[in-house]
């Protein structure tokens, strides 16, 4: 019961606070319909490229079939791709959490620590995880609590 009344207050507040980021993400997944596409804890996850970034809009989650290497710990693609599904749920409970300030709070830091040439040379030559940020490192939190696996952690990612 508890669990059906978390996915119904999941959906609300997706559809109502969280309007903007999930009409985003509905577009992009009628831009990759083609693509691969399954079901994860109530999200619509595309599979939209081969390699190169993720993306959560609302209930819609959108990654790489090869997401970066985990240098800290290899481990084979899938299970790297698991760890950043559980991330990436993390982010869509955030919005859900955050309704209309997911998409300044979450998306623009998020967005700008992952693109920026200069942070990304910074973390590189530092050796800093790229979920040591607060967004990341919070939606790493929430996926965890919520699913009960594992997600990236602080791993440091190539």
């Amino acid at each position: 019961m508890q669990n059906g009344f978390l996915m119904i207050a999941y959906y609300l507040s997706q559809m109502t606070l969280g309007l903007l980021q999930n009409l985003a993400g509905l577009v992009i997944l009628i831009r990759y319909h083609k693509k691969e596409h399954f079901i994860y804890k109530g999200t619509v996850v595309t599979v939209w490229n081969e390699s190169g970034p993720s993306l959560s809009m609302g209930m819609f989650i959108f990654m790489s079939r090869n997401c970066a290497k985990d240098l800290d710990h290899p481990e084979d693609r899938e299970t790297t791709f698991k760890k950043t599904l559980v991330h990436e749920y993390g982010h869509s409970l955030q919005s859900a959490l955050l309704g209309p300030f997911y998409l300044p709070i979450i998306g623009i830091s998020s967005s700008v620590w992952c693109s920026s040439k200069k942070l990304s040379a910074k973390r590189e030559k530092q050796h800093i995880s790229y979920y040591s940020f607060f967004p990341e490192r919070w939606a790493n939190h929430l996926g965890e609590k919520a699913t009960g696996e594992k997600s990236m952690g602080q791993s440091y990612i190539g």
